[in-house]
């Protein structure tokens, strides 16, 4: 009796097989083994105990797994195709954007003397996207490197592989000093006159346009970089005269001619609209020689020798030994930076009282400053301060500079040299309004300055010698255009001496810049 259930099986078997085969799938995971002969009973499965039907929902169970897998792998097929379409897309793209490069870079190449290759075309194109992306935003601040190529804004020199750069700003102020002041155009907060004050001194009204400037940028391709020459100059010389404020020039990280100290930080400036600008600001510019350099992504350092311009009460500075200066500055987001900077002096000079004598004396200082932007409602406000401090480094704090006579005093007993401890700090926050574009982008801003200068003086110096300042300020600037600004600063100070006393003073001042 089983031998004919066997031999009855078989055609099922053999027709599921088929279809299996046809189908191109193994019949079963755990394929039967092949059918008994005729004149032998086949082994029925253990599990099924010889009951077709049994083998039949196993066969059946076994198909509807392979087609799902058939449908997976289907799936993935597609899902693949899709990512092949959008890579060739995306290739596509950027064979077209490199084509107008390349087209873009031909045309800057004519009229070079040699041709270059397309490896220095590629590294060309790198190195200038690179760069421009490290322009300082003022210009006036030279860069840490200079791009290659033509630069935004310049024209081609006719006959030459050279460009030019144009600048020009035209400042026109009106002047309302309010309160008996040493200065008719700015707020010089040392002038503020302690006790009962000159003749001229008190009220008055004065409308200048003498800090206008102009400058010209150079720019000149080299086989191995670009050289950069930058020349800036106003009109506050005596008498409306031409006065140089920048004469550099520049290759790579190399620096040489006149431009701002390396110890000064003029990004972290806050928008002062008087001429004079910030009491305790660390801002100066003098000759150098300096060369910069960047270490990690967000750091650059600089080191620079400085000319050694000494001013001293009580005698004459002798320059001998250059201002040693070191800085570094961490970029940790756009237009945000922290700069650290370090100064190392050499103070001598010849007592009025005993020409005969030289004294000197070591100097040093330390400056730490930053500007920190931060989004509120969709505008950017801004966070300034900067700290300067050490031994006879007056000539690096805006006000006693303007003063003189501050970095070192003779003692007038023994013709001892004492340089003199000073610290000036500034604190400034700077808010936007608001900012809106009609047929040209618009913004209302103010900004609120606080500022203080120390000096610590020898016992020995005269009652009404400077001690300490203090300047606070508000404005309001408003920009119908990027190219122009309009403002209005209210300005307060106060000046008080060794002796305790002291005097006040404020402005109004109401300014309009003209960029061009």
């Amino acid at each position: 009796m089983s031998g004919k259930q066997s031999i009855g099986l078989r055609p099922l078997g053999v027709f599921l097989v088929v279809i299996l085969t046809i189908a191109g799938l193994p019949a079963s995971a755990d394929p039967e083994p092949p059918p008994a002969p005729a004149d032998e009973p086949a082994t029925p499965p253990a599990s099924s105990e010889g009951d077709p039907s049994l083998e039949v929902k196993a066969q059946k169970a076994e198909i509807e797994r392979q087609l799902a897998l058939i449908e997976e792998q289907k799936k993935r097929i597609e899902s693949q195709e899709g990512d092949i379409k959008a890579l060739q897309q995306q290739l596509a793209d950027m064979q077209q954007t490199l084509l107008s490069l390349k087209r873009r870079l031909d045309e800057l190449e004519e009229g070079q003397a040699a041709p270059k290759s397309s490896t220095d075309v590629a590294t060309q194109a790198k190195t200038a996207a690179a760069e421009a992306a490290e322009q300082p935003s003022n210009p006036e601040v030279p860069a840490d490197v200079v791009s290659a190529g033509d630069f935004p804004g310049s024209i081609r020199i006719p006959g030459s592989d050279a460009a030019v750069k144009f600048g020009a700003l035209i400042r026109t102020a009106f002047v309302f000093t309010l309160a008996p002041l040493g200065s008719d155009t700015s707020f010089l907060t040392y002038t503020i006159p302690v006790g009962p004050p000159a003749p001229g001194e008190g009220a008055r009204t004065a409308f200048t346009a003498n800090t206008s400037r102009f400058n010209i940028d150079f720019r000149t391709p080299t086989g191995i970089g670009q050289i950069r020459a930058f020349i800036e100059g106003d009109f506050t010389g005596p008498s409306n005269t031409f006065y140089l404020r920048q004469a550099y020039a520049q290759y790579r990280g190399g620096l040489v001619g006149q431009t701002w100290s390396t110890f000064a930080d003029p990004e972290a400036a806050p928008e002062d609209i008087d001429f004079e600008g910030v009491s305790s600001k660390n801002e100066i510019r003098q000759p150098q020689l300096r060369y910069t350099w960047r270490a990690l992504t967000k750091l650059s350092y600089a080191v620079a020798a400085e000319t050694p311009s000494v001013s001293i009460t009580g005698g004459e500075g002798v320059n001998v030994v250059p201002d040693l200066i070191g800085r570094m500055i961490w970029r940790p987001k756009a237009e945000a930076h922290v700069q650290f900077g370090a100064v190392l002096r050499q103070i001598r000079g010849e007592s009025n009282a005993n020409p005969d004598i030289t004294r000197s004396a070591n100097a040093w200082g330390v400056s730490m400053s930053a500007a920190w932007p931060f989004r509120r409602w969709h505008l950017v406000d801004r966070v300034v301060f900067q700290v300067n401090g050490g031994v006879g480094i007056a000539r690096y704090i805006k006000d006693l500079n303007a003063m003189g006579g501050e970095d070192a005093t003779f003692d007038p007993v023994d013709s001892s040299l004492h340089a003199l401890p000073v610290l000036g700090w500034y604190f400034a926050y700077e808010h936007m309004w608001r900012a809106w574009e009609t047929t040209r982008k618009m913004n209302l801003r103010s900004s609120v300055i606080l500022s203080w200068v120390y000096v610590d003086n020898p016992s020995f110096q005269p009652p009404d010698s400077y001690d300490h300042t203090k300047r606070y300020a508000g404005n309001l600037v408003f920009s119908p255009s990027p190219r122009i600004d309009i403002g209005l600063e209210y300005i307060w100070g106060m000046r008080t001496n060794l002796d305790g006393q002291s005097g006040t003073s404020d402005q109004l001042q109401f300014v309009g810049y003209f960029r061009f």
